[in-house]
């Protein structure tokens, strides 16, 4: 395995699923780093060459209506697309990042074909998604959605457009998942956050603080 992904830890899946919330408590309690790729999202912007990264250029410059009113079946394609032209910007942050032993690395861009061909072993990788149910009611919980869908002519059509969107792509990223022998983690709110940390911390074979040897 080469330096990029010596002692990472990848967490995938879909908005809503509380994966970011597990890798900050992953990085506090193992004294691990974190790098959160919807962090690094805006600063990728600013590297992404038109004719290299067309997909990524064109929807960073669209109007809310040109997102959210696209069919649903093109949004999730296209935000397929934009991960794929985003990940090589992350697999550079992380080559040129430096600081403790072991890391972090988490969010939605991490599909599983970019980091099964990034070489990432199985058990150094999950996937967290949520169902559709679970999905909806966290995100009707978050105030900051009005304004990502303030500047849309139809505020409602926007809405169930983003959300089967998500939907979609948490099936996506699911079934590309379990087709390459990654783990799967569904959660439906039924189990605890301490149960999902305790879930994930077990598939990753996490036991002690992971600082680097002196």
């Amino acid at each position: 395995m080469s330096k990029t992904h010596l002692h990472t830890y990848w967490i995938g899946g879909s908005p809503c699923s509380g994966k970011t919330t597990i890798a900050g408590r992953l990085a506090s309690s193992y004294g691990c780093g974190v790098f959160r790729c919807d962090e690094a999202y805006f600063r990728h912007q600013g590297l992404m060459v038109p004719e290299a990264q067309p997909i990524f250029h064109r929807l960073s410059n669209a109007t809310c209506d040109e997102l959210w009113m696209r069919p649903v079946a093109t949004q999730v394609s296209e935000e397929l697309a934009l991960y794929r032209e985003e990940f090589p910007f992350i697999v550079d942050d992380l080559a040129g990042s430096r600081g403790t032993y072991a890391r972090i690395v988490e969010g939605a861009a991490l599909l599983p074909e970019l980091l099964a061909g990034h070489g990432v072993e199985r058990r150094s990788a999950i996937w967290i998604v949520p169902t559709e149910h679970f999905q909806r009611e966290r995100y009707a919980q978050r105030a900051w959605r009005h304004d990502v869908l303030a500047g849309c002519t139809d505020k409602e059509q926007a809405w169930n457009n983003w959300m089967e969107r998500d939907a979609s792509f948490a099936r996506f990223v699911a079934r590309e998942a379990q087709v390459r022998g990654f783990r799967v983690l569904t959660v439906d709110g039924t189990q605890s956050l301490e149960e999902t940390l305790r879930t994930v911390e077990t598939w990753f074979g996490l036991e002690r603080p992971l600082r680097e040897p002196s």
